[in-house]
């Protein structure tokens, strides 16, 4: 069963639309989130600070406890959003890129 496919959120693609414009994801890599942010049914809002937590634990240990709330609480998220560390995004895919060509 594949992973359904999502557009990344608008000020990622309004952030660098010629790499973002055209792409659906079905993962982003935890070290390159700043935050999470999770809204549930009855107005709780929770915002994690990832990159604080990266100084803590390792992006897999994040990654793990991320999958495992959202699957805990799935029926009660009605929305979930996360902003992107774009510089460091830019940074490490040019630094791909150089070393490919």
């Amino acid at each position: 069963m594949s992973k359904p496919l999502f557009r990344p959120p608008r000020h990622l693609v309004k952030e660098w639309p010629e790499v973002f414009e055209d792409l659906y994801m079905n993962t982003m890599p935890v070290a390159y989130l700043d935050f999470v942010h999770i809204e549930f049914e009855d107005g709780r809002i929770w915002e994690i600070n990832i990159r604080q937590q990266l100084g803590e634990k390792t992006a897999d240990d994040i990654a793990d406890v991320l999958l495992n709330t959202m699957t805990e609480y799935k029926d009660e998220i009605i929305k979930l959003d996360f902003k992107v560390n774009i510089q460091k995004l830019k940074k490490d895919i040019l630094d791909s890129t150089k070393t490919i060509l």
